[in-house]
This record gives C-alpha cells, structure tokens and sequence, in this order.
C-alpha cells in the first residue's frame, strides 16, 4: 500500500489529521492567540523557541534584522496546514500562502469556532508543485517553508519554485525532514539520505545558505533546515 501511495491519498491523511489537530487542546491556545492579536511583528512579538532556534540560532537580534528585511515587502507560506505564521507578519505588503488543504480547514475553522485563522491572507488553494504565474520573480522578502517537504513526492518541482518565485535578497526559510529511518506513513516520503546533496541541491537553486540547522533529538528522520538569501 505504501508503495503505491498517492499525493491524493496524502492529502486524505493530512485532512484527517489536521481535524484531529483542530480539536486539541494545544490548537485551541494557539486559536486563541489568533483572536487576540497578540502576536503581531508590529506589537514587537518573537517567535517561539523553536522558529528562533531553527532559523535564527536563537539570535533576537538576527529575528529583529530579518523583520526589518520583510517590512512593507512580498512574503509568502508553502504548507502551513493549520495556521499560517504570516497570520502575524502584518507589517508585509503581500502575505501569501501555497496550501492545497486550505478551502477545507478554512471551512471547518469557519464552521466550528466561528472564523478562518486564514481570513487575511492571500491563499492559495493548490498543490506547491504547480507554478503559480502571480508569484514568478515577485516574492522579495521571504519564503518560509518548514515541515512540507516530505509530505509531496514532487518535493523537487516545490524547490523549483521557491526558486523561481524569490527575487534577489529573498529570505529562504527552510526545515524538513529529508529521511524517514522507521519507513514513512501515507502522509510522508523521502526525499534523500545526502544531506550534502540536499544543500547543494539548495545552492544550485542561486540561495546562499547563511545559517544551517538540525534536530539532532529527532532520531526517526534524518532532518535540515537553514536560512538563505537569494542570489
């Protein structure tokens, strides 16, 4: 059944799990901040540990210069599922997401809480590997795109287009797990064992790797993430 797996069936599983997400207690916080607006860049918030670990080694001064780079530009999400961080990046111009299951967990949001976390944003309702015109050569402050990748079989046409969508001194903020070692789910696939192959893969692709991380706790996946820029 693995074998013969489908993006279409992956996109079942993730539905079912976002569902289940949607009714945790966890969610429920993070909905709540939601509503506040508490966490808006121009309320001076920071990320949380993980973000700022991931991207920014833990750095609130490298948070504060980045935010300084995105002010009144281009951003935009690939595979946010439940709620996007660009929700709080409201001192962009343009905030948009790339999220295949959007029209659905925006409906169920809708119907049972009361409102979308997608509302203000820019969506997208498609697969990450299908080129969206709007976006080619228009995204000059940053991409973010964490915990995706593996979820696609079609990981290298997402890359692609990351590339093709960032202009010159774009942001790229990337983190996947590239290697499952227990075998992967309906919802996962591997991507490479390389890690070198996987960076290079990045650098052909014109970004300049500024920063590189890895979870080294996570011990079922061989993971990477990093922070680059646009050349």
């Amino acid at each position: 059944m693995l074998g013969s797996k489908t993006w279409s069936d992956s996109q079942e599983y993730e539905m079912n799990n976002a569902i289940r997400s949607m009714g945790k207690e966890n969610f429920k916080g993070i909905y709540k901040d939601f509503l506040s607006g508490d966490l808006y860049i121009s309320k001076g918030h920071i990320p949380d540990d993980l973000m700022l670990k991931e991207f920014f080694d833990n750095s609130q001064e490298n948070w504060a210069e980045f935010t300084n780079h995105i002010t009144g530009k281009v951003c935009l999400e690939i595979g946010p599922c439940l709620i996007s961080a660009l929700t709080y990046w409201d001192v962009v111009s343009e905030r948009h997401v790339i999220e295949p299951l959007y029209p659905k967990i925006s409906e169920w949001q809708i119907i049972n809480l009361g409102r979308s976390t997608y509302e203000d944003l820019i969506c997208h309702g498609q697969g990450a590997e299908n080129t969206i015109g709007e976006l080619v050569n228009s995204v000059d402050g940053a991409i973010l795109c964490r915990n995706m990748l593996d979820h696609t079989p079609n990981w290298k046409d997402v890359l692609f287009n990351i590339s093709n969508y960032a202009i010159k001194d774009c942001r790229l903020l990337l983190w996947t797990d590239l290697y499952h070692l227990r075998g992967t789910d309906r919802g996962h696939y591997n991507i490479t064992k390389d890690l070198e192959f996987f960076k290079g893969l990045i650098t052909s692709l014109n970004f300049k790797i500024i920063r590189g991380y890895q979870d080294l706790n996570r011990a079922e996946t061989l993971n990477y993430g990093c922070f680059a820029i646009k050349e």
